[in-house]
């Protein structure tokens, strides 16, 4: 490109000065909003009121630099990985497109060697985290995220809240049939109220680790569905309350424990501890 043959006008912002063609190196600019810096840029300069301009081809040129700069920063993946990863899902074009919410012409294009026009950001990243599942590991998707930023030239410094006391977090409870032996004598539970003496069985609530941490039983003089805590390391306070039936009906409802650490879970309810099939428990959020 001939350097005098860019620029050479009377200056349309003071009409005085002329814009002269100006090499300027490590020239920084922005890319479709992204940070782009210019190794030798040609801009036109006033020489009377210092106002600049840009041609077209030249602007041009910046955004092929910055296209090249991205793959050589594997900014996107590339049309072999692209195909690579729909093969290992065994799917194909239209399900993978269905999968990361596309259209089978956009994947398509994608996957063709020959292609001009990359994947849009969002479905790159999308497909990148597919990915990164595959392998089996798992994946922090705010590093992962930082760090693809940063081949876009972007630097950015988050602050994760800070975690919640172990006390506040919630507890999901799956219920099953466990021999009455199970529980410790020393537990301390309540008497039901329709409790057959010769009862062999109860439905114990068992936490994610595979402890038993209470007993879900019918009170029948309340019609009632009550948790009994076995386990003081649970949380404390009011709890907003999910309960999912066997037949996947999921109910809401909000109860505090009493002091003997008991939890009415349903009132003037026809459901039995058999009916239920996991609990999940968190504070209410009113209250935290």
């Amino acid at each position: 490109m001939e350097t005098e043959a860019l620029f050479e006008f009377t200056c349309p912002e003071c009409e005085k000065g002329t814009v002269r063609t100006t090499r300027i190196h490590n020239y920084k600019t922005k890319i479709k909003g992204y940070p782009f810096t210019v190794g030798e840029a040609l801009i036109g300069v006033c020489d009377e009121c210092e106002a600049q301009s840009f041609a077209p081809e030249e602007t041009q040129r910046w955004a092929e630099l910055f296209s090249h700069s991205l793959q050589a920063r594997h900014a996107f993946l590339t049309p072999e990985e692209i195909t690579q990863i729909r093969k290992d899902l065994s799917i194909s074009m239209e399900d993978f497109a269905r999968l990361i919410g596309s259209t089978r012409q956009s994947v398509s294009m994608w996957e063709k060697t020959s292609r001009t026009t990359p994947p849009v950001r969002t479905a790159d990243l999308l497909m990148k985290l597919v990915r990164q599942s595959l392998t089996g590991e798992s994946v922090d998707v705010l590093p992962f995220l930082l760090d693809e930023a940063e081949k876009w030239g972007v630097v950015i410094e988050l602050r994760r809240p800070q975690r919640q006391p172990a006390r506040n977090k919630g507890v999901v409870l799956r219920l099953e049939r466990r021999p009455k032996h199970i529980v410790p004598e020393e537990s301390g539970l309540p008497a039901l109220a329709a409790q057959a003496p010769d009862e062999e069985e109860q439905i114990a609530a068992i936490d994610a680790d595979g402890k038993q941490v209470g007993v879900l039983s019918y009170d029948y003089a309340e019609a009632a569905l009550v948790l009994n805590f076995t386990d003081s390391s649970l949380p404390k306070g009011v709890f907003d309350i999910e309960i999912e039936t066997q037949e996947g009906k999921k109910i809401n409802s909000q109860f505090s424990p009493t002091p003997e650490r008991c939890l009415v879970l349903l009132e003037e309810t026809k459901l039995r501890a058999n009916d239920i099939r996991t609990i999940s428990l968190s504070p209410c959020k009113a209250v935290e």
